[in-house]
């Protein structure tokens, strides 16, 4: 598949979860992080965490289209999603163990995958 359009794919999904925790961090955060989203702190953490993603899709789309500088904006998400993942094992013991195994799947594939792009897109797109 063409690295560019796995690069946007990738931007997309972090752009679309990151207005989702958002705009409605109890609804897309319960389940990743239990009824301690009800609590005003938490959701303003969640937010802040959109907020991030957003960021970081944003920047990685409007890297891709104008045929800058990819590398930066893949690096750092993959830093975001090592530190969601690094989280997540912290917290293991207080959490669902499906929720740790699928947080694991989904951050460190998200790192893995920026990761190789960064690799195949080179220092551009």
């Amino acid at each position: 598949m063409d690295p560019a359009l796995l690069a946007r794919l990738l931007a997309g999904g972090r752009v679309a979860i990151g207005l989702a925790l958002f705009v409605a961090p109890r609804q897309a955060a319960r389940t990743w992080i239990g009824d301690g989203v009800d609590q005003a702190g938490t959701r303003m953490a969640v937010r802040g965490l959109g907020a991030r993603d957003v960021a970081l899709g944003a920047g990685l789309l409007t890297a891709l289209e104008a045929g800058g500088a990819t590398h930066r904006w893949l690096e750092a998400g993959a830093v975001a999603d090592l530190a969601d993942a690094t989280a997540v094992l912290i917290a293991r013991d207080e959490r669902p163990a499906g929720i740790v195994a699928a947080t694991l799947g989904i951050a460190g594939g998200a790192a893995a995958l920026g990761l190789w792009l960064r690799q195949r897109l080179g220092e551009g797109a």
